[in-house]
């Protein structure tokens, strides 16, 4: 199979030019290769790609100012940075490729060790190591990196788009043809485009194939600034479409009324709603303004089907929710008293999220349990928590949950509430429990990391006077986690002791008045 027709969307540009070669003969270098020579005399740098290292092309990129050039050369600017960071996407390919297939000691944990020496989440560190197994396994991806034809993120498409044909020699064949398109293909039309090569080539597998992509179901929480976040699920295609359908529904329903009327401009009218009990109110043929988007309202209703659930404690058809570590499943908010009283604006932090404004902590806080939590004036760091009726277990665990925040890993944002509460030092059953199920001798680790512990892959031990979570890898080098600072007002750390007491009337003799 080969392309011989160039695929939908392709798209060309006029920066090329037919003579481009013949004119690059006949003019000469400045300060660098021949490719580096400008097709034409009046500017500054070729049209990139070209044919040169990235020392070459950073070199020369290096000595222009952007004040000096036209819009052409800017363009081109762009360009030859974008080719210098895709050589050097495929130079780090190579190195991590070499720790993959050499025995360096550090095992399946590439990925960890990666994560830790570049501060970069797991999943980040995981997208580059599959890519240099990618090129690895397919070397032309390094050599379009190289030649500039190929970006990053779409050699990831290639891969990632590829990786469920299993005949080697079909899924090579597919990479080529990919590769030769994605030069003129963005990243999301590049995934049509393959999707489309792959059925061609291997129709009786998509059955199997979608029982595999079934068992890849998941929802992810992503953090947005301004105190908002995005949840999105992986479902199998008909139940999303469900799940829309009656999101969609609902959204039309205000405080459980009838479907409202959208306006042109997604606002629109709904009746005036049920009662609590949900039969149709006083005022339910009154119809009211509701001046919220489509999407609001969406939002609205999708967030009212989950807050019912925290609200309630049950599922909608009455089953208990799961509770975690012996305590009912809920929004945990850090905010100091201070900023409770109203007497500064601090941030909260809202557990799986991170920093809120203070605003919003107190409103969080005004139907909430609160719970106390001492922290060391110099630092902020977490000392003790206040303890209630849970049993013994349950209270030593939010403790170790309260301090941690997130897994114990570097880098790792687990929120602690979904972690899984291990001995820093081993428990040694021919020792008594009590002097090793200790505060100072648990952390908080997520799944992944706790295992990568148990099976003796990493070191972790804790410093008693920093509080630093120290982890040491497979290749002998030592990451450190510092705690995690729980911030308070400045007034708050001021210390102000007791009343003075009133010293007794000195005795006299004298009558009164005194």
């Amino acid at each position: 199979m080969a392309m011989t027709d160039a695929p939908g969307g392709f798209v060309t540009s006029s920066r090329r030019t037919v003579d481009a070669a013949s004119r690059r003969t006949t003019l000469q270098a400045p300060n660098g290769p021949a490719a580096l020579v400008p097709e034409w005399p009046d500017r500054a740098l070729p049209t990139f790609p070209v044919p040169a290292s990235a020392a070459e092309i950073a070199g020369r990129l290096a000595q222009i100012e952007v004040a000096d050039v036209g819009a052409f050369d800017l363009v081109e600017m762009a360009a030859g940075w974008a080719q210098v960071i895709a050589i050097a996407t495929a130079y780090q390919a190579q190195a991590v490729g070499e720790m993959l297939a050499r025995d360096t000691g550090l095992g399946d944990g590439v990925d960890d060790e990666l994560a830790c020496a570049l501060v970069m989440t797991g999943r980040s560190a995981q997208i580059i190591t599959s890519r240099a197994a990618g090129i690895g396994e397919h070397p032309l991806l390094g050599d379009a990196l190289r030649a500039g034809t190929l970006d990053a993120r779409k050699v990831d498409v290639i891969l990632e788009e590829t990786v469920v044909l299993d005949d080697a020699d079909t899924r090579a064949e597919v990479v080529a043809l990919a590769a030769e398109a994605g030069a003129g293909l963005t990243a999301p039309q590049l995934v049509r485009h393959i999707r489309r090569l792959v059925l061609t080539v291997d129709p009786a597998s998509s059955k199997e194939r979608a029982k595999r992509a079934r068992r890849e179901r998941s929802v992810e929480l992503k953090w947005i600034n301004d105190s908002m976040a995005s949840i999105s699920a992986l479902l199998p295609a008909a139940d999303a479409v469900a799940a829309f359908t009656a999101i969609d529904a609902l959204a039309g329903h205000v405080g459980g009324g009838s479907c409202g009327v959208a306006g042109a401009n997604g606002t629109g009218w709904s009746n005036g709603g049920a009662d609590a009990d949900g039969t149709a109110g006083a005022d339910s043929a009154r119809w009211v303004r509701d001046d919220r988007t489509i999407d609001q309202r969406r939002a609205d209703a999708f967030a009212a089907v989950f807050n019912g659930i925290l609200d309630s404690g049950r599922t909608p058809d009455g089953t208990p929710v799961p509770t975690r570590h012996g305590k009912r499943t809920s929004l945990q908010v850090t905010v100091g008293a201070g900023t409770l009283l109203g007497l500064d604006d601090l941030p909260g932090e809202l557990a799986g999220y991170g920093p809120i404004p203070a605003d919003l902590a107190r409103e969080l806080a005004q139907d909430a349990t609160w719970r106390r939590i001492l922290t060391d004036p110099s630092d902020d760091t977490f000392v003790e928590r206040g303890r209630v009726t849970y049993r013994p277990g349950a209270d030593l665990s939010g403790t170790v949950l309260a301090r941690d925040v997130t897994c114990a890993f570097p880098g790792c944002q687990q929120p602690a509430r979904r972690c899984e509460i291990d001995h820093v030092e081993p428990f040694d059953p021919d020792r008594p429990a009590e002097h090793q199920t200790t505060a100072r001798n648990l952390q908080a680790l997520c799944k992944h990391h706790h295992q990568l512990k148990t099976r003796k892959r990493w070191n972790a031990s804790r410093d008693p006077v920093t509080g630093n979570a120290v982890w040491t890898s497979p290749a002998g080098i030592t990451y450190a986690r510092s705690p995690i600072p729980i911030h308070l007002s400045p007034a708050q750390l001021q210390h102000v002791g007791p009343p003075r007491p009133v010293p007794p009337r000195p005795d006299t003799d004298d009558p009164p008045p005194f």
